[in-house]
């Protein structure tokens, strides 16, 4: 399994139940399959984008793979 980017867009962070956009937690993610979030959790992309961009885009296209036969 492999995400395209290291930001959530309606998903569950872990820690607060919360449902949003946020930066998540990669190693996390990939030793657990849960979304932990790095950043606030904002409840659209509007508003994760506006963040994103004022510090310095934290949350950026990626490849990251998880190995689901851990």
């Amino acid at each position: 399994m492999a995400c395209l980017m290291n930001y959530t867009v309606q998903c569950r962070d872990v820690t607060t139940g919360e449902t949003g956009c946020f930066v998540f937690d990669e190693k996390h993610w990939q030793a657990t399959g849960e979304f932990k979030a790095r950043s606030p959790v904002f409840p659209g992309l509007l508003q994760f984008y506006e963040w994103n961009n004022a510090n310095g885009r934290p949350g950026v296209p990626a490849y990251i793979e998880r190995n689901l036969e851990q």
